[in-house]
């Protein structure tokens, strides 16, 4: 099919677009409609993990396709309890709950949501170089000011700290007049750079 127009005639001017269209993967391979070949290093930002079009998880989603569609979860499916069995064997043993979403920025809002019901504090400790996504609540925990600035104000009480000031981020939460609920952190940062945090500093994060 040929095309008068390309995407930019009808999609926002929100993300960074390359001059490639993408016609179909295989693995770490894309090709482009001109079959030019290309190995994809952004993988869908994680959806692609396992490559394009891996075998297993094409069948998988033709026979759940010709099975059922959805399935909200106000309903039981045992598809989703085989999941859930299978999940429960390598989740750590303090981890007893799932919530199901479908992004990381979902995933985010809902934690931040979690974390304010269960400590009922609105303070919220974020990183220097952080990106946990575009929404609200996620975007108010991003770092980078050429996300935020057109959307403040944003979330009250939140606070960033170096990627590796562990003691500041002691002494923020350990000060009795604080009214910090939430410290969220990516274990590896990918949008500032593949930035790995110091040794140790995961561990001690926990502890506090």
């Amino acid at each position: 099919m040929i095309f008068t127009v390309n995407e930019e005639h009808f999609v926002g001017n929100i993300y960074q677009r390359f001059p490639v269209n993408v016609a179909k993967g295989k693995g770490c391979n894309l090709w482009d409609t001109d079959g030019k070949e290309y190995v994809d290093c952004m993988g869908g930002y994680g959806v692609a993990l396992v490559g394009h079009c891996n075998d297993r998880v094409v069948n998988a989603i033709k026979k759940q396709a010709e099975q059922l569609i959805t399935c909200h979860m106000s309903l039981h499916n045992n598809s989703r309890l085989e999941f859930l069995n299978k999940l429960f064997t390598i989740v750590p043993q303090n981890l007893n709950r799932v919530f199901f979403s479908n992004s990381g920025t979902e995933s985010v809002e809902a934690a931040i949501k979690f974390s304010r019901k269960y400590t009922n504090k609105k303070g919220i400790i974020a990183l220097n170089g952080a990106y946990h996504g575009k929404t609200f609540g996620a975007l108010s925990v991003t770092y980078n000011e050429k996300y935020r600035k057109s959307f403040m104000p944003l979330l009250d009480g939140v606070t960033f700290i170096s990627y590796s000031d562990i003691d500041k981020l002691d002494d923020i939460v350990n000060n009795q007049n604080n009214d910090i609920g939430t410290i969220i952190v990516e274990p590896i940062q990918g949008e500032t750079g593949i930035i790995v945090p110091p040794d140790g500093f995961l561990k001690k994060l926990r502890t506090i």
